[in-house]
Protein backbone atom coordinates (compact mmCIF):
# COMPACT_ATOMS: atom_id res chain seq x y z
CA UNK A 1 0.00 0.00 0.00
CA UNK A 2 1.14 3.64 -0.69
CA UNK A 3 1.82 5.93 1.96
CA UNK A 4 -1.20 6.90 3.79
CA UNK A 5 -1.34 10.62 5.15
CA UNK A 6 -3.61 11.75 8.03
CA UNK A 7 -7.11 12.48 5.83
CA UNK A 8 -6.38 8.13 5.40
CA UNK A 9 -6.24 7.75 9.00
CA UNK A 10 -9.38 9.69 9.69
CA UNK A 11 -11.36 7.91 7.24
CA UNK A 12 -11.28 4.96 9.74
CA UNK A 13 -14.56 4.17 11.34
CA UNK A 14 -13.74 5.95 15.21
CA UNK A 15 -14.70 2.64 17.06
CA UNK A 16 -11.16 1.85 14.81
CA UNK A 17 -9.85 4.48 15.87
CA UNK A 18 -10.60 4.25 19.50
CA UNK A 19 -8.38 0.61 18.95
CA UNK A 20 -5.55 2.70 17.21
CA UNK A 21 -4.53 5.85 19.44
CA UNK A 22 -4.52 4.35 22.47
CA UNK A 23 -1.23 2.33 21.37
CA UNK A 24 0.57 5.56 20.33
CA UNK A 25 3.14 7.48 21.86
CA UNK A 26 1.24 10.24 24.02
CA UNK A 27 4.03 12.59 22.31
CA UNK A 28 2.59 11.79 19.09
CA UNK A 29 -0.87 11.95 19.64
CA UNK A 30 -0.75 15.44 20.65
CA UNK A 31 2.07 16.39 17.64
CA UNK A 32 -0.63 15.69 15.05
CA UNK A 33 -3.22 17.63 17.39
CA UNK A 34 -0.91 20.38 17.26
CA UNK A 35 0.06 20.11 13.60
CA UNK A 36 -3.64 19.77 12.27
CA UNK A 37 -5.89 21.64 14.96
CA UNK A 38 -9.08 21.37 12.85
CA UNK A 39 -8.99 18.52 11.09
CA UNK A 40 -7.69 16.11 13.22
CA UNK A 41 -8.02 17.69 17.07
CA UNK A 42 -11.29 17.70 17.53
CA UNK A 43 -11.87 14.09 16.43
CA UNK A 44 -8.83 12.69 18.03
CA UNK A 45 -10.08 14.89 21.43
CA UNK A 46 -13.40 13.21 21.44
CA UNK A 47 -11.88 10.10 20.87
CA UNK A 48 -9.11 9.91 23.43
CA UNK A 49 -11.50 10.96 25.95
CA UNK A 50 -13.53 7.81 25.69
CA UNK A 51 -10.68 6.06 25.46
CA UNK A 52 -8.68 6.75 27.92
CA UNK A 53 -7.90 7.67 31.37
CA UNK A 54 -8.42 11.22 32.76
CA UNK A 55 -4.90 11.25 33.96
CA UNK A 56 -3.32 10.29 30.38
CA UNK A 57 -5.42 12.34 28.22
CA UNK A 58 -4.94 15.55 30.93
CA UNK A 59 -0.98 14.87 30.32
CA UNK A 60 -1.57 14.98 26.49
CA UNK A 61 -3.40 18.07 26.86
CA UNK A 62 -0.12 19.38 28.72
CA UNK A 63 2.28 18.07 26.21
CA UNK A 64 0.07 20.16 23.60
CA UNK A 65 -0.20 23.21 25.52
CA UNK A 66 3.87 23.38 26.00
CA UNK A 67 4.55 22.19 22.52
CA UNK A 68 5.80 23.86 19.87
CA UNK A 69 4.66 23.46 15.91
CA UNK A 70 5.88 20.15 14.97
CA UNK A 71 8.08 20.06 11.86
CA UNK A 72 7.35 18.54 8.76
CA UNK A 73 9.38 14.91 9.78
CA UNK A 74 8.18 15.30 13.26
CA UNK A 75 4.31 15.03 11.60
CA UNK A 76 5.20 12.44 9.44
CA UNK A 77 6.83 10.07 12.17
CA UNK A 78 3.81 10.39 14.47
CA UNK A 79 1.46 9.70 10.87
CA UNK A 80 4.40 6.54 10.32
CA UNK A 81 3.38 5.49 14.28
CA UNK A 82 -0.35 5.19 14.00
CA UNK A 83 0.28 3.32 10.38
CA UNK A 84 1.97 1.04 11.81
CA UNK A 85 -0.44 0.49 14.66
CA UNK A 86 -3.57 0.38 12.13
CA UNK A 87 -1.26 -2.00 9.82
CA UNK A 88 -0.68 -4.40 13.22
CA UNK A 89 -4.04 -4.35 13.66
CA UNK A 90 -4.94 -5.26 10.09
CA UNK A 91 -7.55 -2.34 10.04
CA UNK A 92 -5.68 -0.89 6.26
CA UNK A 93 -8.86 -2.49 4.17
CA UNK A 94 -11.27 -0.10 6.09
CA UNK A 95 -9.61 3.05 4.29
CA UNK A 96 -12.33 4.30 2.55
CA UNK A 97 -11.98 2.79 -1.38
CA UNK A 98 -10.63 5.75 -2.61
CA UNK A 99 -6.61 5.47 -3.45
CA UNK A 100 -4.48 6.56 -0.57
CA UNK A 101 -2.67 10.13 -0.80
CA UNK A 102 0.82 10.52 -1.90
CA UNK A 103 3.32 12.18 -1.43
CA UNK A 104 4.29 14.97 -3.81
CA UNK A 105 7.94 14.84 -5.08
CA UNK A 106 10.44 17.00 -3.72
Amino acid sequence: MAEACMMDILSLPQEDLKKVLPKASTRSLAKLVVAYPRAVGKTFLEVLQQCMSAPTFAFIEEEMDGMRLPSYVEIRSAESELMKIIRDENLEERFFSSPPAKSLPR
